[in-house]
């Protein structure tokens, strides 16, 4: 078992805490003080904890006690049903974040001003930046790589150099597709690659070492209760995180087994307050190692025989096998919802049941983590088994999709399908960042403009607009009639020169490009406006809690329309971002490089700076002066 006397003690106070404050642990954690003599005693006499219960019980197991407002959500993979949704609070968050800091710095040699990177392919991740406590020099960044990946390959590469000299944090599934992505000796030559959360082959370790030239080691690790054990070296097995959890190897009983003899993992996270698990079993197993560690550290060792005891849903040649838990995981990080996987011969067929076609960041994701597990010579096809949406029109009660970076053919084909024939429709159109899949951000829209012959404001278009709202994430659709694009002139612009068609034609609908000097009105007026918005936003006294993401996408979003302004003052019918920014240089726009910066960390095209940096404050700053630079010019 794990646990020395600082342990004994920590384990001490969560008992007295649970059954003072924990509904669920009230009856069951025995009368008498708990001590750091008898600790552990009083523990085993509790049930082993299981998924089911933690599912039936979750509002008995919350704290009645503490801030709920800085709780966070963690939700574990669902192998079993439903997935589990436990609660951690923030001395258990910091807590992790320091777990991870440490176990970095024993690799690099006590290494100081550490900079670690989080990867993630997670649609639905957020981007963010911290710093990391006692010591605070360590910097942490989580990078959501979803929206990088949609880059050309050379643009990809050149933003992955931003990892060059960091430490990386990242599931094997992700870096396995990276691996696939860059080939061998990338150049990106980070310090460290730590992974965690999933299982992992010997030929992935050796993989990565090939593409990214650095050492590699692991981390176990549970969604439920953050870092349990650490990677040794110099033996493979893993030394309990003795700070943050209690660890046992039991029987089904719950009887304590001893070196040697496989068992259930039973996990107490020792920090977490908000919701308490005491003897958790997730269904790892392991055993205890006996015997000096070559590496010298002290402390318990514990070896992962088999992870989750789930069977194996498919083999590769090698007899190496994908789990539930292996799918269940990928399923929930890419967003598809995975109903089979198959082997025929050398090739392996994923099933899903999504609304969509699988992306092309969702099958290449898959693909290469299960070739990392099964074997490289195998090819994956994706299989998607059941039909799109009726395009007779939007369903009644329809089920959101994720917009995923869907392609604009797919989106133009349902909106069709709603719109056409549609009385007093006389045009509509796709357009903006989803008609580049390189210049989505998380805070675009997927727009969608309707052209009339009647009054925007009546109850049927409202209704109209609502049930298609519905039926994508994001999705914004513009109900407007010619005239009320004549009054913004920078929008009928951009509804000219980008766009995807739908039905109709704009020209055909009384849409016409507004003159410069109209253009050029408008442009003073918005100047006004935008510096007002900029600089209150740049003077905040709350800038340490500010998003730099956002700061950034606002940034880019000011710039990106005072260049559109002046082109289009020129007459230079172009709108598009990637093309306007290509032309920017022309102009002597201040700051280019602080303007470029700002479209790549707001689109997380790269890494976010920390909330209230003079980096994150200086995307604001390139926005001011371009904004300013526009009204000089006018």
């Amino acid at each position: 078992m794990s646990g020395g006397p600082g342990t004994s003690t920590m384990l001490a106070e969560l008992l007295e805490y649970a059954r003072r404050h924990v509904p669920h642990y009230q009856s069951l954690v025995s009368p008498g003080p708990v001590t750091g003599e008898n600790a552990v005693a009083v523990l085993r006499r509790l049930p082993l904890l299981r998924r089911t219960a933690v599912r039936s019980e979750r509002p008995r197991l919350w704290s009645a006690e503490g801030d709920v407002r800085r709780w966070r959500r963690v939700h574990t993979t669902g192998t079993t049903g439903a997935p589990l949704e436990v609660v951690v609070d923030d001395a258990a968050q910091q807590a992790e974040l320091a777990a991870l800091v440490r176990h970095v710095r024993r690799h690099l040699d006590g290494a100081a001003g550490l900079a670690i990177t989080h990867l993630t392919l997670h649609l639905a991740s957020t981007s963010r930046a911290s710093i990391a406590p006692d010591p605070s020099d360590a910097a942490l960044v989580k990078w959501n790589l979803s929206r990088a990946w949609q880059l050309p390959d050379d643009e990809f590469r050149s933003a992955l150099e931003e990892l060059r000299g960091k430490v990386i944090t990242v599931m094997p599934s992700v870096m396995a597709a990276l691996c696939d992505r860059l080939g061998p000796s990338s150049g990106v030559e980070p310090r460290l690659v730590v992974l965690s959360g999933e299982q992992f082959t010997a030929e992935l370790r050796e993989g990565i070492q090939e593409t990214f030239n650095c050492p590699v080691t692991a981390l176990y690790t549970l969604a439920e209760a953050g870092i349990v054990a650490h990677e040794c070296g110099e033996s493979g097995t893993y030394h309990v995180e003795e700070m943050g959890a209690f660890l046992e190897v039991v029987g089904d009983g719950g009887d304590p087994l001893p070196p040697g003899v496989a068992g259930d993992v039973a996990v107490t996270p020792l920090v977490n307050r908000a919701m308490p698990l005491l003897r958790y079993v997730n269904g790892d197993k392991g055993v205890w190692v006996e015997g000096p560690c070559g590496c010298r550290r002290s402390g318990p060792r514990l070896q992962l025989v088999a992870a989750r005891t789930q069977h194996t849903l498919v083999a590769g040649p090698s007899g190496r096998g994908v789990r539930r838990i292996d799918l269940a995981k990928l399923s929930r990080q890419l967003d598809l919802s995975v109903s089979r996987i198959a082997r025929a011969g050398d090739e392996v067929v994923v099933e899903h049941h999504d609304p969509h076609p699988a992306t092309d960041l969702q099958r290449t994701t898959i693909a290469a983590a299960l070739r990392s597990l099964l074997g490289s010579n195998l090819t994956v096809r994706m299989l998607r088994t059941v039909s799109t949406p009726s395009a007779a029109g939007p369903p009644a009660d329809p089920d959101p999709a994720r917009p995923a970076f869907l392609p604009p053919g797919d989106i133009v084909a349902w909106a069709h399908g709603v719109l056409r024939g549609r009385p007093g429709v006389l045009a509509a159109v796709l357009t903006g960042s989803t008609l580049d899949p390189a210049a989505v951000s998380r805070f675009s829209d997927i727009d969608i403009t309707v052209v009339i012959n009647d009054d925007p404001c009546q109850e049927h278009w409202c209704a109209l607009a609502a049930a298609m709202n519905r039926h994508l994430a994001t999705l914004r659709v513009n109900v407007t009639e010619a005239a009320g694009l004549a009054r913004a002139p920078l929008v009928a612009c951009r509804l000219l020169a980008e766009r995807h068609p739908v039905v109709g034609t704009l020209e055909e609908a009384g849409v016409t490009w507004p003159t410069t000097q109209v253009l050029a009105n408008e442009a003073r007026f918005w100047t006004q406006n935008a510096e007002s918005v900029l600089w209150t936003r740049m003077t905040a006294a709350d800038r340490q809690r500010a998003d730099p993401v956002r700061d950034a996408w606002l940034a880019s979003r000011f710039c990106l329309d005072a260049l559109r302004y002046r082109l289009l003052c020129e007459g230079v019918r172009v709108t598009a971002a990637r093309h306007v920014l290509q032309r920017a240089p022309e102009f002597g726009v201040p700051d280019t490089t602080g303007i470029w910066r700002a479209f790549a960390v707001g689109r997380e095209h790269r890494p976010p700076p920390a909330p209230g940096s003079p980096e994150a404050d200086e995307f604001l700053r390139a926005a001011l002066a371009c904004v300013r630079w526009l009204g000089r010019s006018l």
